[in-house]
C-alpha cells in the first residue's frame, strides 16, 4: 500500500506527481476529449440540406455514460494529483520556515 503524500519525502511527491501529471494529460487528450467529442458529434443538429440521421436514445445514453466514466477518471487523478499538491505545498512551507 502507498504512503500518503504527507509521509513521502518531497523528492517522491514530485515523482509521483509528474507522473499523475502525464496520466491525467495522457487520459484528457486521448480519452476525455475524444470520448466528449463523439458525444457532440452525435447530438449536433444537422443543418438543411443535409440527408438527416436517426440517432436512437440508447446511443445517446451509451456515450453519456462513456463520457461520465471517463470524467469520473479524470477527477480521481486530479484529486490524488491534488493531494501531492498540498502536502508539497505544506512540505516547502516548512522548509521555508525553518521547521
Amino acid at each position: 500500500m502507498k504512503r500518503a503524500p504527507s509521509q513521502m519525502t518531497l523528492r517522491e511527491m514530485f515523482s509521483d506527481s509528474e507522473r499523475l501529471t502525464a496520466e491525467l494529460i495522457e487520459h484528457l487528450e486521448l480519452g476525455f476529449i475524444p470520448t466528449n467529442e463523439k458525444l457532440i458529434r452525435l447530438v449536433r443538429l444537422v443543418p438543411d440540406g443535409i440527408e438527416k440521421r436517426r440517432v436512437e436514445d440508447i446511443s445517446v445514453r451509451n456515450q453519456a455514460v462513456d463520457l461520465l466514466k471517463s470524467e469520473d477518471f479524470a477527477q480521481a487523478l486530479f484529486e490524488k494529483l491534488d493531494a501531492y499538491l498540498s502536502a508539497m505545498d505544506q512540505s516547502v512551507s516548512k522548509i521555508i520556515d525553518g521547521e
